[in-house]
């Protein structure tokens, strides 16, 4: 028997679903997987994130490791599917150039699979991407155990090699993250347990808005796309406009959409927040303020009102998509997260990881892994 029939008979197959269109008619398979593998809502509104602009069009990539060859991609049951990763290829005139990577920062929504299968579902679905001719491979996820890529789930990935030669190799890391604010069932009684700093701010720049600029909360949102996009124009840190249209539009493809904002006295608009609600959590997917308030700390007070109502509708969590730069981090959950780099030994590879270090954000920690000295690099 040769190789390929011998891996098939001894481990489970990879199957890729590619494009937007088809990723999203397994929207429900998907969900119902993530509540199997105890990852309730990690895949809800995956629309957002199939659509989610970046610095190059995208192709998502469903990898679905199933007990067997012989899976049916428009309907697959639930009792043959191991996992799933989900995972972009960028692409060039609607060409895919061979670099994949992960859209969640978080890595809620990137692998789903039973605590204990996550570390060999990524294994099989890098291998198999790395079998499609990948150069680069980047993503972030959950691991779910404390082992990531150990010396079970390793000969999974590195078995792409014929006869001993290495194709690739990567590394990986863990690190921890704010992950959440846990909200209790009182705004007072979430206050109590945030740092006492952050706490008096909330309370303060809240009362003070109120006061010197005659704020009011504004709970649900009826604003026109141009109005919005105006409003994007007068804030601080805007973004394009194609973003900013991008952000109104997604609000309609949510199951549970939050837009929620603040106008002073004059009914100018001060705020405007976009999320989402699912289960007994909340998510703030993002948010603009006006300029000119530097001293109002206009982001404060929109988290303030912003937490009072979503533990009003029954939330127990309270998400930032992206995370935050504000001290109210510090009083988050922390939650611990896996990096892996796979790199193909290619010339093309090589030039990928140039451009990933000059062009893609310093913000994004997939990068960084690119650029640290002090990773192990394992041969493939």
């Amino acid at each position: 028997m040769n190789r390929a029939a011998l891996q098939s008979i001894e481990q489970p197959m990879v199957h890729c679903v590619a494009g937007q269109d088809k990723v999203l008619r397994l929207s429900r398979t998907l969900m119902e997987l993530c509540a199997c593998c105890g990852q309730p809502g990690a895949m809800n509104d995956i629309v957002y994130f199939l659509s989610k602009p970046g610095a190059l069009p995208r192709i998502p990539n469903l990898m679905l490791v199933a007990r067997t060859s012989e899976l049916d991609l428009t309907s697959p049951k639930l009792d043959d599917l191991l996992g799933a990763l989900l995972i972009f290829e960028q692409n060039i005139s609607g060409i895919g150039v061979g670099a994949f990577a992960t859209n969640d920062r978080s890595g809620r929504s990137t692998l789903i699979a039973a605590a204990q299968d996550r570390s060999r579902v990524v294994a099989l679905a890098s291998r198999a991407l790395l079998e499609r001719g990948a150069h680069l491979i980047l993503m972030s996820y959950r691991a779910g155990d404390s082992a990531g890529l150990d010396a079970t789930s390793r000969p999974a990935l590195l078995e792409v090699a014929e006869q001993g030669m290495e194709v690739a190799r990567w590394a990986q890391r863990k690190r921890t993250i704010p992950g959440y604010l846990p909200l209790s069932a009182t705004y007072d009684a979430t206050l109590a347990k945030i740092g006492q700093r952050t706490r008096s701010n909330l309370r303060y720049y809240r009362r003070r808005a109120e006061a010197d600029l005659g704020c009011v909360f504004v709970p649900q949102i009826e604003a026109s796309r141009e109005e919005v996009l105006r409003f994007n124009r007068q804030c601080m840190y805007s973004v394009p406009s194609a973003v900013a249209g991008w952000r109104y539009d997604s609000l309609k493809d949510l199951k549970e959409p939050v837009f929620m904002g603040m106008k002073d006295r004059d009914g100018q608009w001060l705020s405007m927040l976009g999320g989402r609600r699912y289960g007994h959590r909340s998510e703030i997917l993002w948010q603009m303020n006006r300029s000119g308030h530097a001293t109002s700390s206009l982001g404060t007070v929109m988290r303030s009102y912003c937490i009072e109502h979503e533990i009003a509708h029954g939330s127990r969590r309270l998400y930032i998509e992206g995370g935050t730069p504000h001290p109210i981090k510090f009083s988050f959950v922390p939650e611990e997260l896996t990096d892996l780099v796979v790199m193909r030994h290619t010339i093309t590879a090589k030039a990928m990881k140039m451009v990933a270090q000059r062009w893609i954000a310093p913000d994004n920690e997939l990068s960084h892994m690119l650029e640290a000295k002090d990773l192990e690099w394992r041969p493939c």
